[in-house]
């Protein structure tokens, strides 16, 4: 899993040769309202987003992570092992743009 620091972050711009930068989502802000720079291998935030994955991909997980939260909360989640919940979660976050495509025609 990649690490959850500034420098692995999509929002995060380096500057050249440096190992510190400046957040483009949403950058601390210093007491005086000056955006300080943030260290790559240090600093993160809430706002963190893998920068070695698509857009498309990170929707995917949060599509994942969504499916595997409401099938946890029904009766039939609790039978199933915490592995399997993770694939049923997957299959139906992959299952989710045929059925908007199916419900639009």
């Amino acid at each position: 899993m990649t690490e959850r620091t500034c420098g692995n972050c999509r929002w995060w711009d380096r500057y050249p040769l440096h190992s510190y930068g400046m957040c483009r989502r949403n950058p601390p802000m210093d007491t005086d309202g000056t955006v300080p720079q943030t260290a790559g291998t240090v600093d993160r935030c809430g706002e963190w987003s893998d920068a070695s994955i698509t857009p498309e991909q990170e929707e995917r997980q949060e599509l994942t992570r969504r499916f595997a939260l409401a099938i946890m909360s029904t009766e039939w989640g609790g039978d199933l092992s915490h592995d399997r919940l993770w694939l049923v979660a997957q299959d139906s976050a992959a299952a989710e743009p045929q059925i908007q495509r199916e419900v639009q025609q």
